[in-house]
């Protein structure tokens, strides 16, 4: 179950698709998207589990091995894909990174769009648990 929260220097309010008690280390829920390079060539980077989100960014829990660059696309469907800039990165683990992403353009609309489904995901994944995480906390 998501939970809403706005924080003190923050500009949007946030949806946490995680108990914000928990260390990230220990995580178990968030929704799976998709990450693609930003270049001529495209081309898939792997996939992360977004554990918040807000009109203005979100953050990504990603392996290690995967070498997320600055910039990229973040994709949960065919549908929606949101340009995004790395703002922060922080190590969880030896397996694991955060990033605390700032979306890039002006569409607010198709921002809007991914945050709804990905709030509609995250409620009706009560219990689910994702591959990246589990096998990162082995």
């Amino acid at each position: 179950m998501p939970y809403l929260r706005q924080q003190g220097g923050r500009q949007f309010y946030r949806w946490y698709f995680y108990d914000p008690a928990q260390s990230l280390e220990r995580q178990t829920k968030g929704i799976s998207v998709r990450l693609l390079r930003d270049s001529l060539f495209g081309g898939e980077i792997g996939f992360a589990v977004v554990k918040d989100m807000s009109i203005g960014g979100c953050g990504l829990l990603v392996p290690t091995l995967d070498k997320v660059p600055d910039k990229f696309w973040v994709m949960y469907d065919n549908d929606i894909k949101v340009k995004a800039m790395v703002r922060y990165r922080k190590k969880v683990n030896d397996k694991l990174e955060f990033l605390g992403l700032q979306w890039l353009g002006k569409d607010y609309a198709v921002r809007l769009r991914l945050l709804r489904k990905l709030r509609r995901m995250a409620f009706m994944q009560k219990h689910d648990h994702f591959r990246l995480v589990a096998s990162a906390s082995q």
